[in-house]
């Protein structure tokens, strides 16, 4: 599947899940690990939980490995490797704490993606 049609599917597998704030970027210029970091906000754990396993899921019968996946039974953040886009699922306080979009000089609200957007 076509990189850029993988994300915007991916994206709107979290959305399906009331994913909030959920951005896309393209880090493949800069990152020798990944092309895409895909990140959204939950309302907790179970939140958190059901986002990833549905992108889990849906990726698989997209025919999308998983490569690794870190944290579905924590409260807090959960990570999904899937090559050349990485998944972070946060709750709302790990997030502000961590400030991943600030690492790649990203303003979440100037990057919001819209799953319809072509």
């Amino acid at each position: 599947m076509e990189h850029n049609v993988l994300v915007k599917k991916i994206i709107g597998w979290m959305e399906d899940k009331k994913a909030e704030e959920v951005i896309h970027i393209d880090v493949a210029d800069k990152s020798d690990y990944t092309d895409s970091l895909v990140i959204c906000s939950g309302m907790g754990s179970l939140h958190l939980k059901a986002i990833a396993e549905h992108v889990i899921t849906k990726s698989r019968e997209n025919g999308v490995q998983t490569i690794s996946k870190e944290g579905l039974n924590s409260p807090k953040w959960v990570l999904l490797d899937l090559g050349d886009i990485v998944i972070h699922i946060f709750d709302r306080e790990t997030r502000d704490y961590y400030k991943i979009e600030e690492l790649w000089n990203v303003k979440r609200k100037t990057q919001m993606v819209n799953k319809n957007e072509e």
